[in-house]
């Protein structure tokens, strides 16, 4: 009996340890999202301090261990405001540029900035995926606080889909600018 009831608590404690925790929409923009006439998932979300909520969406039946598309809203609260989190994002991918093939161009309209980049990701000698982010950064007043929100696509291609997937890159940045700067995403706190 008593090898049974320490079967049964193994199992359970490995099961507690692999259950994934629960995904929770902090920024009450929903469960769902579509982009591209895609509808994605809410996967992942985290929120360590009062400052910062973080929550990412995936197509239906893609792991972030090799995602093709995602979809990012983040919500800093801070004074700092859009222009700091720009210049953070910029010295990023310039330190990303002494490793990778990196180029990213920010555009800025009424206060509002999207930055869009590029990215090889060649660790190990060789190209392991293309990866194209578009940021868009926007002064938001949420609960009465300044806030920043960020929303961000990211497109991903691998092995033999890079190159193809970089000189489709001309028709589709400028669609995915448009449809991300003019998404409705409206984060509510509880």
């Amino acid at each position: 009996m008593k090898k049974i009831g320490l079967s049964l608590m193994m199992i359970l404690t490995c099961m507690m340890a692999f259950a994934q925790e629960e995904v929770v929409d902090y920024l009450n923009v929903g469960k769902t999202l579509k982009f591209q006439g895609k509808k994605f998932e809410l996967k992942w979300c985290q929120h360590q301090n009062e400052a910062v909520y973080l929550q990412e969406w995936l197509p239906e039946g893609e792991t972030f261990d090799n995602y093709g598309q995602m979809l990012t809203v983040t919500l800093f609260f801070s004074e700092a405001g859009t222009v700091q989190y720009v210049e953070n994002m910029a010295q990023i991918l310039e330190k990303r540029k002494k490793t990778d093939c990196a180029y990213y161009y920010v555009h800025e309209k009424d206060g509002e900035y999207v930055i869009d980049f590029l990215v090889l990701d060649s660790a190990g000698g060789k190209v392991n995926f293309a990866e194209v982010g578009i940021n868009h950064c926007k002064p938001v007043i949420v609960n009465g606080k300044k806030a920043v929100q960020i929303n961000l696509y990211t497109r991903r291609a691998y092995g033999d889909d890079i190159n193809p997937f970089l000189e489709s890159l001309d028709d589709k940045t400028d669609d995915w600018i448009n449809e991300l700067t003019q998404m409705n995403i409206i984060c509510k706190m509880k």
